[in-house]
């Protein structure tokens, strides 16, 4: 089978014949198009916050989702046993009707959200929501790493669903090495959302790979019809 150098450098077509020229830009158009193809749907609403990534969570850190220079959320410890999130600027930490009050009775738990989860009106949305709780099996943090749901709004005056990705190392105080990984969220008021996890790496795995299939197939089809 013939490789990229033997197609660029064989002596059965010279490289700077037509035929040559036409095959590179070919294999280069195709591989070019499928990557602008999963750019311009990563691009298109919903999108991936540029601002939440991998942000540390300490006491009183903020969070702005869409970029705004406005911040959405902040952390707080509650007596350095509960970590909880806080909906600044009118937004709302949002979690389901079935989530359960914390240890102590005086927060709701965040809704933990699986991948697929849609986050709309159907929830319910609290402005202040716990995160965590110290050597509580019950409180979101101790899975290690999940996703909740929010809604915020935007620059437009608009409410807008997101959602966001933790990652907690464990689940004792003060947290040490807790992340608010990820973010995204949908730039059309009131449109509900999907919960994405790790996004970021399936976009760019999806352009790389999709490039590479584009180029593969088309190499393959030129080197049949040598």
């Amino acid at each position: 089978m013939a490789t990229i150098d033997s197609l660029q450098h064989g002596s059965s077509r010279r490289p700077g014949t037509s035929t040559h020229r036409a095959q590179t830009a070919a294999i280069g158009s195709l591989a070019a198009a499928a990557a602008w193809s999963i750019a311009s749907r990563a691009s298109a609403t919903p999108v991936i916050s540029s601002t939440v990534v991998n942000v540390p969570i300490t006491n009183g850190a903020a969070i702005d989702i869409d970029g705004s220079g406005v911040a959405d959320f902040a952390f707080f410890f509650n007596n350095s046993q509960a970590l909880r999130i806080q909906g600044l600027n009118s937004a709302s930490n949002t979690s389901t009707a079935s989530s359960t009050l914390d240890g102590f009775g005086q927060y709701y738990y965040s809704a933990v959200l699986p991948g697929g989860s849609q986050v709309n009106g159907s929830l319910t949305f609290l402005t202040s929501t716990a995160l965590a709780e110290s050597s509580i099996s019950s409180a979101p943090a101790a899975l290690g790493s999940f996703a909740t749901g929010v809604r915020f709004t935007g620059t437009d005056s608009f409410d807008h669903y997101g959602w966001l990705q933790f990652s907690f190392p464990n689940n004792i105080t003060p947290w040490n090495g807790a992340l608010a990984v990820t973010a995204g969220w949908e730039t059309t008021p009131n449109t509900p959302i999907t919960v994405v996890p790790e996004p970021a790496a399936t976009i760019l795995g999806g352009l790389g790979v999709v490039a590479y299939l584009g180029g593969r197939l088309l190499r393959n089809r030129l080197q049949r019809r040598r």
